[in-house]
């Protein structure tokens, strides 16, 4: 295992300041593949950084804590404390249960219905209001720790938590039942449709191949019995013009396009390297809370 680790993505603005980090959220996607972490300025409601971490062939969620001391060892203010702090973690392993039905002393059970046990692991659970829901699901402890351990006033959420209700704070009013949300990560997609401005579905789904993907992404659209040729997918992510996955879209589907950043978050001109389309849940975090 490397003793080093190098961001292969670092855009600050240069109106960063580590002494003012207590002034600043910092908003962090964290999978065993590795990390992605955005710095906002609350003062001036703009996003003034961007760091993207890659982890190689860990194996175990038990050795993501080692890759963030790696990260705090190159880079002390990593680990500084900030006004806020959000986690959305990413996995598998959780299950959405609609508020009315919920009861906290039985998300065991909930959970077990359909992951399998972890050892070495918690069971949490986030609220989501908008999505008159509850997200159950399992973190590794080794993780939770590291986390609690840097910034003790982190607020742990669930990948699938902030992606959800991102989508039905900004498409309130504004989308169908025929709109699909496709966002690409690391070997998996999220796939989420919004009807009469609720979560209608919701799913993650692994894959090796471009025929994995649309192979899924085909029998979810038949699923909701929708038409592959009138649905319209909304693409984010991990995802390019040119890509295998791309062409794969463009082959099957007749209708999409690229989400858009939100407009009522400002961007530091640093970040205009990025594609609007990347890493638009991370954004969107911090009006998850």
């Amino acid at each position: 295992m490397p003793l080093r680790i190098k961001p292969y993505i670092s855009l600050i603005d240069k109106s960063f300041r580590e002494s003012q980090t207590k002034s600043y959220s910092m908003s962090m996607q964290l999978s065993l593949y590795g990390l992605v972490f955005s710095v906002f300025s609350d003062d001036r409601n703009k996003f003034i950084g961007l760091e993207a971490y890659s982890f190689s062939d860990l194996g175990d969620e038990s050795k993501i804590p080692s890759q963030m001391d790696l990260i705090l060892n190159e880079k002390p203010w990593f680990a500084f404390p900030y006004k806020k702090f959000i986690l959305s973690y990413q996995n598998r392993y959780g299950t959405l249960i609609p508020k009315v039905l919920f009861d906290k002393d039985k998300k065991s059970l909930y959970l077990g219905f359909n992951q399998p046990f972890r050892e070495n692991s918690r069971i949490l659970f986030d609220e989501m209001p908008t999505a008159s829901a509850n997200n159950i699901y399992y973190m590794a402890n080794p993780v939770a720790e590291k986390v609690k351990e840097f910034w003790p006033n982190a607020k742990l959420r669930h990948f699938s938590t902030v992606f959800i209700e991102g989508l039905l704070i900004n498409y309130k009013n504004n989308t169908d039942e025929k709109t699909l949300f496709v966002n690409l990560r690391e070997n998996s997609f999220d796939l989420a449709n919004l009807k009469a401005n609720k979560l209608n579905y919701y799913n993650n789904f692994d894959f090796r191949t471009k025929e994995d993907f649309v192979y899924f992404l085909l029998s979810a659209i038949e699923n909701l019995n929708l038409n592959p040729e009138d649905v319209k997918l909304v693409l984010m992510g991990d995802i390019d013009k040119g890509m295998n996955i791309y062409d794969m879209i463009n082959q099957y589907i007749r209708n999409y396009s690229f989400v858009e950043r939100n407009e009522n978050l400002a961007y530091s001109y640093i970040l205009d390297e990025l594609k609007p389309h990347t890493f638009y849940p991370l954004f969107n975090s911090v009006q998850c809370e």
